[in-house]
Formats: structure tokens, C-alpha cells, sequence
């Protein structure tokens, strides 16, 4: 089971001098501390995520991968520079990107819709990232004035 969700766009940096203290917040991320959603009565995981491999990840790439988002890193100047989802299902997605969070870019999202077709951003503060749901407003219907008629 899960929530299928696809990625719609995304704005999303890391400096170089963060990605090395990125990973290691990544890194020190404790399903069983951390709010894990997955798991059995005596072990418990972070959804669609293998422990053992993001926690002996040797980069952030390796570690992000592992949580099912793969980023770009630019070759010359070492930043990451772009995100994307190579999954197929919503998991502790929210977990994983607070943790980062202090080390994105302020003003960084992830633009996704759900397979029902909701759709939400990760916006980060510089310190956080939230979950924002945009607001649809529909236009009023005119009212026809008896000229008109």
C-alpha cells in the first residue's frame, strides 16, 4: 500500500559548504527515535528506507538516493543545485527534509501531486521546511445587468 505522488517542479540548493553537514544530519536520523512510520512490532524504519545503507552513505548523493530523491550536484562549484523524485510512493519524505533543512537554501521547494491529485509544496525557511497546500479560488460567475438582457 502507500500514497503514490509524482513531483511537479522544484527550486531546490544546497551550498557546498552544507552538503557534508547535510549528510550527516541524514545520517544521524534514528527510525526509532525519529518518528518512523514503518516497521514490524520489534523493528521499526522509515517508510520505503534501508537503514544500514543511508546511515553508512559516504555522500549525500548515496544517502539521498536510499530515501528515493536523487540530486544534482554542480561539478564545479560542488553545490547541489536540484532535486528529484525517483520513487514511487509518499513515505517520511517530511522527516528526512527537516532534517536537511538547515543546510537548504532558504526559499528551496519541491513542488508534488498525489495520486488523487492534491497537491502541496516543501518550502524551506533556512531553518524548517514546511508542507504548504496552495488555496484554488474560483472566479464569481458575472451578473448579467437587465442591458445585458
Amino acid at each position: 500500500m502507500g500514497y503514490c505522488m509524482q513531483q511537479i517542479s522544484c527550486n531546490f540548493d544546497i551550498e557546498k559548504e552544507n552538503v557534508k553537514k547535510a549528510l550527516e544530519a541524514l545520517k544521524a536520523l534514528d527510525p526509532a527515535k525519529d518518528g518512523a512510520h514503518g516497521g514490524s512490532r520489534h523493528e521499526t524504519w522509515f517508510s520505503w528506507v534501508d537503514t544500514e545503507t543511508y546511515q553508512n552513505a559516504e555522500t549525500l548523493h548515496d544517502a539521498m538516493i536510499e530515501w528515493k530523491w536523487k540530486i544534482d550536484t554542480d561539478e564545479e562549484t560542488g553545490d547541489v543545485e536540484n532535486i528529484f523524485f525517483v520513487g514511487e510512493k509518499l513515505g517520511d519524505d517530511p522527516i528526512l527534509f527537516n532534517a536537511i533543512a538547515p543546510f537548504v537554501k532558504k526559499g528551496s521547494y519541491i513542488e508534488m501531486q498525489g495520486e488523487e491529485g492534491d497537491r502541496w509544496r516543501w518550502v524551506f525557511d533556512g531553518k524548517k521546511c514546511h508542507e504548504l497546500s496552495p488555496e484554488i479560488k474560483w472566479p464569481e460567475v458575472p451578473v448579467t445587468s437587465k442591458e445585458e438582457k
